[in-house]
């Protein structure tokens, strides 16, 4: 079976049918947070602080095969490339049009993309103070705009690449009073709960921010523990909506707190959007993306992409079996829209990653 399907499948199978016969697009948001660069919480990255140029470089080799601003690909600590990989041998594969959004990267990328005009590196989530209210409304109010100027879109598809994303994740869904705690995974097979509770438990002391006012105002969550990705990629499922277009939202546990602060900017999420990712998330043990998505907005199905690398002939690419990396960068929503949109089964798309992984391998 090329992927199963956790909720309500009628709202898939009617993603599949518009998938085969609408127009599509992809955007990859990225952005950077200096949470990522707290020793032990982010291996996306050399070094915490390489995890800082990880999302251009990871959108760099998407484009042209290789990054522009280091002559190296993205790894965690262990050597194990960058999930950009699966994304980019699929996205050439359905020839789908794409686009890059930088809400925040610490360095610009060397590529044609879109900047949001109040694009801003995040501040570490345990100060309280990851952002000015002002500046993340301003993303999501741009985001918003920005998928209103990308009319004639029967389907949107919108990943993400932001080391310590699944911090910042925990600090959102926390501060919005959802029971998150033990529930984001990690790019590391050993998922570093622990570090990630007391970092957030920092930042929302010393905001002082209560659930209730950020319930009625997510922006307030965003600005005290968020990042500038997650608000962008909210702002624009807003404007999509909007736009009566569905949407697959292309990544792991970061997707939930792009549907909270929808949900609680009052946006209807109902029969329109499907979270794609991974088999290797949704297997995942320690972390939960399932009972996120229950607590947060039920209605919304988690398409679960079976990629399986056991019988890859490269290691980097079977250290995915034994929980490295995951997702990343819209891997397993980019694997699902390409599956559907050209109707090559999981198995020869695993071929085409295999190819890419292989050239990389060449190059070095």
């Amino acid at each position: 079976m090329d992927f199963s399907v956790i909720g309500l499948s009628d709202v898939v199978e009617d993603l599949v049918d518009k998938l085969k016969t609408g127009r599509l697009m992809a955007l990859y948001f990225i952005g950077s947070t200096r949470t990522s660069t707290i020793p032990g919480l982010s291996i996306a990255g050399a070094t915490p602080e390489l995890t800082l140029y990880t999302p251009a470089c990871d959108v760099e080799y998407l484009v042209y095969g290789k990054p522009k601003s280091f002559d190296v690909i993205p790894v965690t600590p262990e050597g194990i490339p960058t999930p950009a990989v699966i994304t980019r041998a699929c996205i050439n594969l359905c020839n789908v049009p794409y686009a890059i959004v930088d809400a925040g990267s610490a360095i610009e990328p060397k590529i044609p993309h879109i900047a949001l005009p109040s694009k801003r590196v995040g501040d570490p989530i345990n100060t309280g103070k990851a952002m000015p209210y002002e500046v993340a409304k301003a993303l999501y109010d741009e985001a918003r705009t920005l998928a209103h100027t990308l009319r004639g879109v029967d389907v949107y598809m919108i990943g993400e690449s932001i080391p310590g994303g699944t911090t910042t994740t925990l600090g959102i869904l926390s501060a919005l009073s959802y029971e998150a705690w033990g529930k984001v995974s990690s790019a590391a097979p050993t998922n570093p709960h622990d570090l990630k509770e007391k970092v957030v438990r920092e930042g929302l002391e010393k905001s002082g921010l209560r659930a209730e006012e950020a319930r009625q105002d997510p922006i307030r969550a965003v600005s005290t523990l968020g990042d500038p990705v997650h608000v962008s990629m909210a702002g624009f499922l807003h404007g999509a909506l909007e736009n009566k277009a569905k949407v697959v939202l292309a990544g792991g546990t970061q997707m939930a707190s792009v549907i909270a602060i929808a949900k609680h900017m009052n946006v209807d999420l109902k029969n329109s959007v499907v979270i794609a990712t991974t088999r290797w998330i949704t297997s995942d043990k320690s972390s939960s993306l399932v009972a996120l998505v229950k607590a947060i907005a039920p209605s919304i199905p988690i398409v679960s992409i079976n990629l399986d690398f056991s019988e890859a002939p490269y290691e980097g690419l079977r250290c995915y079996e034994k929980g490295y990396v995951k997702e990343g960068v819209g891997a397993g929503g980019t694997t699902f829209i390409a599956h559907v949109s050209t109707g090559k089964g999981v198995r020869d798309l695993e071929k085409a990653i295999y190819e890419e992984y292989g050239r990389l391998t060449e190059k070095k």
